[in-house]
């Protein structure tokens, strides 16, 4: 008879890792620029927490946008933001142009919201 404990002694299939194990490319994360890692590491500690969760290909993504862009970038959900870095071309374009769009002209949350009502 065979020894069931031998394929447990190996540990886990690859498919059965816990998701939060799974990185969801398989890449690793990429090497930063001096410049990068300077602006890295003077952000707080939330957001260190949110680019290091990030797929590595949207860290690169991040890492290739202008510096107004990548402040956008930060407003989107992580879910927009590994579904832009998945685009390409016109329609990644696109969606720039409306996250832009919906973006000027309001300095934050605040300038979304409704007026406050009149006063009597």
């Amino acid at each position: 008879m065979a020894n069931p404990t031998t394929a447990q002694e190996a540990g886990p299939p690859p498919g059965d890792a816990p998701i939060d194990q799974v990185d969801a490319d398989g890449g690793s994360a990429p090497a930063l620029t001096p410049d990068q890692q300077a602006q890295y590491d003077g952000w707080e500690p939330d957001q260190k927490f949110g680019y290091d969760s990030w797929p590595a290909a949207t860290q690169e993504y991040y890492w290739s946008l202008e510096p107004d862009e990548q402040a956008l970038f930060w407003r989107l959900t992580d879910e927009d933001k590994i579904a832009i870095t998945a685009m390409t071309g016109p329609e990644r374009d696109s969606a720039w142009e409306a996250i832009k769009s919906s973006a000027s002209g309001s300095g934050d949350s605040a300038d979304a919201m409704p007026p406050p009502p009149p006063d009597g």
